[in-house]
């Protein structure tokens, strides 16, 4: 949906909710859960959604061969005809494909996701491949406008990381080299958006200014690559959302995308250790990571994952307060005496519009599967439905 929020914006909704493994598969489902939303949310202009393409049979081109080919590399052509069909039937049934999810690289539905989602990173030349064939892909079905690519923060810490973020730094300069070499040829402009999230070798704001300024210092650098601001992650790093966004304006980082998410909030003091475990086991699912921020007066500690952090309530640690890495409707305040982190998105999205001019705004609920059945709505596009109603009557200036 394009200037809903604010001029020459788009809000869209990402398809990493659907476990659609090739092309056919996402246009089915978009055909059956997005085409029931657009009659509800959107009857009168195309409905927006950010797109996710799992790779799968991609060869392993070398980076060389990647680079000589952009657009078409071999890594682009195995899809490209499935992809123009996917643009045309679009455009029949209403839909329109604004901006890209790069994040996750394979199967995003499998039955245990956890810390493969940062898999590869991008010290590997196989992240560097694959993202070029989703620029590719969103240069066929954005020719004339461009758009928004977000993609892990570097990746998940481990062994080597000073050769790491070396090797990825050098990656993303010769990514950022061939989107403005793109930029040159068709006049417009696709941006690769690192998305801070909890744990990751990015996952604060002083983390990201500090790569930028050492990894990527020039112009056409932060011209091509920025950030990718994710709601909930902020929110789990206990992070002021306006402050975040000033921050990176103030060091020269654009903001190109913004992902609107919700974190759980869980007041301990409020509502007590026993009953903060007792609504906190639903969401101890075991697909994907779910980091969990707690806080104890000024001091923070990121715990991996909510089954660490329940094991530590029940040891008797006492938090404040925690927030967990589950991102849960939009549009719920509250579940049960649990809170949401849903109150944050409003400031997220002026202060974004203020400091950097955002474009794309992208709700990204993915856990729709995971979460409690008692949360679930009847259908999938009901509760896509909910969740852009709120968006647009909460933050929208004239709806």
């Amino acid at each position: 949906m394009r200037n809903r929020l604010a001029p020459n914006t788009t809000l869209s909704y990402c398809t990493n909710v659907l476990n659609a493994p090739t092309v056919p598969a996402l246009l089915e489902q978009l055909e059956r859960h997005f085409v029931p939303v657009k009659r509800r949310v959107s009857p009168g202009a195309p409905l927006a959604f950010g797109l996710w393409i799992p790779q799968h049979t991609t060869a392993r081109h070398p980076i060389t061969d990647a680079l000589a080919a952009f657009p078409n590399t071999p890594a682009i052509s195995a899809k490209g005809q499935a992809i123009d069909a996917l643009a045309g039937r679009l455009a029949e049934i209403g839909l329109e494909a604004v901006t890209f999810n790069a994040f996750p690289q394979h199967d995003f539905h499998r039955p245990v996701v956890k810390h493969a989602v940062y898999e590869p990173d991008w010290a590997d030349e196989q992240r560097f491949i694959h993202t070029l064939a989703v620029a590719g892909h969103l240069s066929r079905l954005q020719p004339t406008r461009g758009g928004s690519i977000s993609t892990l923060p570097v990746g998940w810490p481990g062994r080597d990381d000073r050769e790491r973020i070396e090797k990825a730094g050098d990656m993303l300069r010769r990514f950022a080299d061939v989107l403005h070499k793109n930029e040159q040829q068709t006049g417009t402009r696709i941006t690769l958006d690192l998305e801070p999230e909890p744990g990751c070798i990015l996952d604060t704001a002083d983390d990201v200014v500090a790569f930028f300024d050492e990894h990527l210092s020039e112009e056409i650098h932060r011209t091509h690559i920025g950030i990718c601001h994710d709601v909930c992650h902020a929110a789990v790093m206990f992070e002021d959302q306006r402050e975040t966004l000033r921050r990176y304006a103030d060091a020269g980082v654009r903001v190109n995308k913004v992902q609107i998410s919700s974190a759980l909030d869980v007041d301990v003091k409020r509502v007590g250790v026993g009953a903060a475990i007792e609504h906190l086991r639903p969401f101890d699912e075991p697909r994907y990571l779910h980091q969990t921020g707690f806080k104890t007066g000024d001091a923070f500690e990121l715990v991996e994952d909510l089954p660490e952090a329940i094991n530590r309530l029940e040891r008797g640690e006492t938090p404040d307060r925690l927030r967990v890495h589950f991102h849960v409707p939009v549009s719920l305040d509250t579940i049960g005496p649990l809170g949401t982190t849903n109150n944050q998105i409003a400031d997220a999205v002026a202060a974004s519009l203020e400091f950097h001019g955002t474009q794309h705004f992208e709700v990204e609920t993915y856990a729709w599967g995971v979460l409690p059945d008692e949360l679930k709505r009847d259908t999938l596009a009901d509760g896509i439905a909910d969740e852009l109603r709120w968006v647009l009557e909460t933050n929208a200036p004239n709806s």
